[in-house]
Order: C-alpha cells, then structure tokens, then sequence
C-alpha cells in the first residue's frame, strides 16, 4: 500500500512539473507589454516549492524577450530585451553564455545607456567563472580586462568601487598562478624556470600581497643556482621592505646560511689560470 501511495506521488509530481513548463505567450501584447511582462517575471521571488522545482520559469522569460526581438525589432524595448536575456542567463549560472551575451549587446549598441551595467555584468560573468591557480587562468584575464575597461570608461559609476576591489582578486589570483608553475619547476629542480616565474610576480603584479612570497622564493631560486650576489640583494630587499611578513623572517634565515657564499668559479678558468705563461 505504501509503495502504490509514493507511485501516485511520484507521478503527481512529475505531472505537475510537466504543466508547469513554459507557457504560451497571451496574444495581443505590444513590445512595452512584453518585455515588462518578462522583466516582472525576472524580479520574481525565486521560490519554488521546496525540493522539487527551480523556481522561476526561464524559458517562458526567454520566450518573451525573444518575442519582443522577433515581432518588435527596431523597438527601443527589442533592444533592453536583448540585454535581459544576458540577465536570465547570468541569473540561471549560466556565466558563460551571459558573458556572450553582454558582449553581443555591447558590440550592437555601444554607445547605449546601460553600456555601463551590460560591461559589469559582461565582466562579471567572467569573474564568476574564474578558476583556481591551477587551472586556466582566461577567465580571470578576461574579467580583468573587462573590469579595468569599465573603471576606465565609467569612472563615476557607483560600481568602479566594487569593480576595483575584485580587479585587486584578479591580479592576485593571476599572482598565485604563477607562483604555483615557479614551484611546479622548483620541485623539479628547474630553478631558472622557476626563477623567471618568480620575478614575474615581483615585478608585474607587486601591488598584490603575494609579492613578499614571491621575492623570498625569487632569492632561494637565485641561490639555489649559486647566484647568491642576486640571492642577498632580493632577499635584502624583502627584509627591509616588509619587516613584518613572516617570509621576512625566512629571509632573513636564507641570508645566514648564504653569507659569505661567492659562485663557484668555472673549472675552465681555474685550468686557465694555473697554466704556465708561454712567454
């Protein structure tokens, strides 16, 4: 009896999911009563019925704003649907589509009035995707770029602030990556690989706070080579410019075990040099 109860629920359930797929679009509507019948639907409470539906319905929000491109195409509304759809796709988690989207609409009309909010959101949907140091750091520049391009063009947009502080993850997510190939070449015992990984970090990105890392790394790899002259004045300069890093302290250590350490002189110029003059 029981088993015939979950049945019958079950397949309640899968019927009511079934009616409640996308809906036809009510005849008669104008391009004004389209597009603002999707965006209500857009601002609607996600909700849902717990543990069995998503929410709102988007690809009945799809059909209008598609709708709306289709039937009213030079309408001022055709075009604030087609920034929409990025929104539906950018609301779904679907980042990469959102930022095709936002791109799409900003290549169509760039000298629109929401240009601004379609570039956040274009740079937003790659910071959504960007991915671990480990991984394939484009989305991370590609988020970048966008959002420096957004500070640039829009410096008095009340978003330049978040903007700026998520440039600030970039950079530094793009810092951890390369101190993340430098140690996959220092495990190998590549320093020189390692080395110019490093140095991109100091150089390149020393606004981040990976930079201390970095120079202490730097040092131990320039040592490690038995450039210990390269080695000091790196870690020197960590010491005295961060005294209060922990890497600071590791430095500092480095720095006794290589005082007063010189490169081995190459075997050929000792040969050379306890050769007879000729005369």
């Amino acid at each position: 009896m029981n088993k015939n109860i979950t049945l019958l629920l079950l397949a309640f359930s899968l019927l009511f999911v079934v009616n409640c797929g996308s809906r036809s679009i009510p005849k008669g509507l104008n391009d004004q009563e389209l597009y603002e019948s999707a965006v209500e639907m857009i601002n609607e409470d996600k909700g849902g019925f717990p543990w069995i539906f998503g929410g709102r319905d988007y690809d009945t929000i799809l059909k209008y704003l598609k709708e709306v491109q289709l039937r009213y195409t030079y309408s001022p509304y055709a075009t604030l649907a087609e920034l929409r759809v990025g929104d539906v796709f950018f609301d779904k988690g679907e980042y990469e589509q959102a930022a095709i989207e936002y791109e799409e609409f900003l290549k169509r009309h760039p000298g629109h009035p929401d240009a601004s909010y379609a570039t956040y959101r274009l740079a937003l949907s790659f910071y959504r995707e960007v991915k671990s140091p480990d991984r394939d750091p484009t989305t991370t520049r590609e988020a970048l770029k966008w959002f420096n391009l957004f500070i640039e063009k829009y410096p008095d947009s009340p978003l330049v602030a978040n903007a700026k502080k998520r440039v600030v993850k970039c950079r530094q997510r793009l810092a951890k990556r390369e101190i993340y190939i430098g140690n996959f070449y220092s495990k190998r015992k590549n320093y020189k690989a390692a080395a110019h990984r490093y140095s991109l970090v100091v150089n390149d990105y020393s606004d981040t706070k990976q930079r201390p890392e970095a120079m202490y790394l730097l040092g131990r790899a320039y040592a490690k080579q038995d450039q210990y002259d390269l080695a000091r004045e790196t870690l020197n300069q960590l010491v005295q410019g961060y005294p209060n890093e922990k890497y600071s302290n590791k430095a500092s250590s480095l720095l006794n075990d290589i005082q007063g350490k010189t490169a081995p002189v190459p075997e050929e110029t000792e040969n050379n040099a306890q050769e007879p003059s000729q005369g």
